[in-house]
Parts: C-alpha cells; structure tokens; sequence
C-alpha cells in the first residue's frame, strides 16, 4: 500500500473534524512514507489535504483534468502533477496509480469517484480496498441506501461487506491492509425467484 488516492470535497464543509482526520491522514502518509494521490486541486478538503503533505515533506501525485487546469497546485520537487484530458481519464489514472482508496466527505465529485471505483469492484475491474471514512454521520444516509438496495435485491450483501467503514481514518488503513478482494456474484437469476 504505497500510494493512497484520497476523494473528497474541494470545499471545507462545515464540520472541522473533516480537516483534523485529514490532518491525521497527512501525518500518517509522511511518516509511513506513502504517497497520496489526489485531484490536484488547491480548493477545500481536497487543497487542505495537499498542503498539510507538502509541508510535512510528503509526496504527492495529482491528477487533473484540463477543465479544472485553474484550480491546480502548482508542481514542485514533491509533487508530480498529471494533466489529463478530462474526468474519465482522471478516474482511470486513479485507479492505475492507487493501491487503496480512501473516500471522505465529498460532494457530486467525491461521489461519482467513490461510485466508479465500488461499481468497479463489483465487477472485478478493481480488486483494492475501499475506505470509506464516515466522519459525524456524513455517510448513514448512503449506507441506508446500499443496505436498502441488498435488501431490494439490487446489489448483493457481499458487495456491501467488502467496503471498509469506518469513523477514523487510520483505523480504515490498518484494516485495508488485511482486505482481501473477492467478486461477489452480481448476477442474479431471475428464474431462482
């Protein structure tokens, strides 16, 4: 687990635990000298994020697409900033470059990142880890709708098993290291009803 892609918001939100987990997410990257890999921006979460690794020496990997080129950091000894032409090419790169996702709050953005990698999964197109962090409740509603949608017979309960939830980050990282992928059978029969 090397390089760690972080999702979240390009803005702060309203809750300051956002940014003390995310202080402690810089801080564990440095000191285990992993790499984070990010959207490139200098906005928000996402800009918080970046700026507490940098200057605690870490490295960085940004990724970012030509439409969002004027919200870049700029590229320094540290951080390697890749351009790419839009936001599909930008996820594809994420999860060319990610050993583990972890996924804060977030908006549409944080969203549709979060979604293409855990579709994914289901299909065995990523086989990593997927740390979501659920910090003051952010997430219970989505996880009522993930839970909801086994229940309704849309997604199967190992899919949901396999995402890693948790309310601290760090305790997210340790259980990634024992994650162990396997494809759950998303097909389902509608003659076996």
């Amino acid at each position: 687990m090397d390089n760690i892609c972080v999702f979240c918001g390009s803005n702060l939100g309203k809750l300051t635990e956002f940014e003390q987990q995310l202080k402690q997410l810089a801080t564990y990257l440095v000191e285990h000298k992993k790499t984070l890999v990010y959207g490139g921006g200098r906005l928000g979460l996402m800009g918080a994020l970046y700026q507490d690794v940098v200057t605690a020496g870490g490295k960085v990997i940004g990724v970012i697409p030509a439409v969002l080129e004027k919200h870049a950091v700029v590229a320094d000894k540290n951080t390697n900033l890749i351009h790419v032409k839009d936001m599909s090419e930008r996820k594809q790169k994420f999860v060319e470059l990610a050993d583990v996702f972890v996924v804060f709050p977030g908006g549409l953005g944080t969203m549709e990142e979060f979604f293409q990698v855990y579709s994914w999964a289901q299909l065995g197109l990523v086989t990593k880890p997927i740390v979501l962090v659920n910090i003051g409740g952010y997430y219970d509603k989505l996880l009522a709708f993930l839970k909801d949608s086994v229940k309704q017979g849309f997604m199967p309960q190992a899919n949901l098993d396999a995402l890693i939830v948790v309310e601290e980050v760090t305790a997210g990282l340790a259980a990634a290291k024992n994650f162990e992928y396997h494809q759950a059978n998303k097909w389902q029969d509608v003659s076996q009803r």
